[in-house]
C-alpha cells in the first residue's frame, strides 16, 4: 500500500504542477509561451503539448491497474517506485527552473529526468504482463526524449551557437534522423510500438508549425513520420521469444 502512495501522490502533484505551468503563467509566463519566444525550428505547433493530458491519463490508469493487483508477482517493485518518484520530482524541478528561464539547469534536470526513465523502462521484462505495463512508461519515455530535444535546442539558440556553419533547417533534420534511428532501436531490440509513436505524433506537429515557410524541415519531418510507421508495422523481432 505504501508504495502506491508514493506513486499516486508524486503522480498527482507532477501532473497538476506540469498542466498549470504549461498554459497558464506563472511569474507572467507559461511554458508553451518561453518556448514559442524564439524561432525554434524543430518546436511543433502548441496542440502536439495536449499530449500531457493523455499521458497523464494514461499513468494514472497504469497506477490504478497496479493498485488492483497488489498480490501479483508483478506488482510494482520498491526500485521501480523510487525511480518513478524520482522521475516525478525532476519532472517538476525540471519545468520550474524552465519557467523561471534557469534553462540550463533545466536541461540537466530533463537529462536526469531521462535516465531515470530508461532505468525504469528497463525494469520490465520483454514478455506477458510486464510487456504491456510497460506501455506506458514507453510513452512517457518517448515524449520526455522530444521535450529534452526540445529543451537542449533551445539552450543552443538562445546562446545564439552558430552549428559549425550548418543552417539551423539542416540541423534539425540531422536531429529528427537521430530520434528516428533511436525510436526504430527500440521498436526492434525492445520490441516497443509505443515510443515511435510518440515521435510520429511530433513529427507531424513540426511538420505543421513550419508549413511552407521550411520546406526541409517540413518535408523531412513527414517523411521521417512516414519511415516509423513503417518500422512500426513491419519490424516484429521481440528478443524475449528468441
Amino acid at each position: 500500500m505504501g508504495r502506491m502512495i508514493v506513486v499516486f501522490g508524486s503522480l498527482l502533484v507532477s501532473a497538476i504542477f506540469t498542466l498549470y505551468s504549461f498554459w497558464l503563467p506563472i511569474k507572467g509566463k507559461s511554458t508553451i509561451e518561453i518556448i514559442n519566444r524564439l524561432p525554434l525550428l524543430i518546436a511543433p505547433a502548441s496542440y502536439v503539448y495536449i499530449f500531457w493530458f493523455f499521458l497523464f491519463i494514461v499513468l494514472f490508469l497504469w497506477a490504478i491497474n497496479y493498485s488492483k493487483n497488489r498480490k501479483s508477482e508483478t506488482f510494482i517493485s520498491p526500485i521501480q517506485t523510487i525511480l518513478f518518484f524520482l522521475i516525478m520530482l525532476f519532472q517538476v524541478v525540471s519545468i520550474y527552473l524552465w519557467n523561471h528561464e534557469v534553462l540550463f539547469y533545466s536541461s540537466i534536470s530533463i537529462a536526469l529526468q531521462l535516465l531515470l526513465l530508461f532505468a525504469l523502462y528497463l525494469t520490465f521484462p520483454m514478455d506477458g504482463e510486464n510487456l504491456k505495463k510497460r506501455i506506458p512508461i514507453a510513452i512517457y519515455f518517448g515524449w520526455i526524449t522530444f521535450i529534452f530535444i526540445i529543451n537542449v535546442c533551445y539552450l543552443l539558440l538562445y546562446h545564439e551557437w552558430q552549428g559549425f556553419g550548418l543552417s539551423n533547417a539542416l540541423w534539425v533534420v540531422i536531429i529528427l534522423t537521430f530520434a528516428t534511428l533511436v525510436a526504430l532501436h527500440l521498436r526492434y531490440h525492445h520490441y516497443d510500438i509505443a515510443y515511435p509513436l510518440v515521435f510520429v505524433w511530433c513529427f507531424i506537429g513540426i511538420a505543421i508549425s513550419n508549413g511552407f515557410d521550411e520546406l526541409l524541415v517540413t518535408t523531412s519531418s513527414l517523411f521521417l513520420s512516414g519511415v516509423l510507421i513503417v518500422g512500426i508495422l513491419f519490424m516484429k523481432k521481440n528478443p524475449a521469444r528468441n
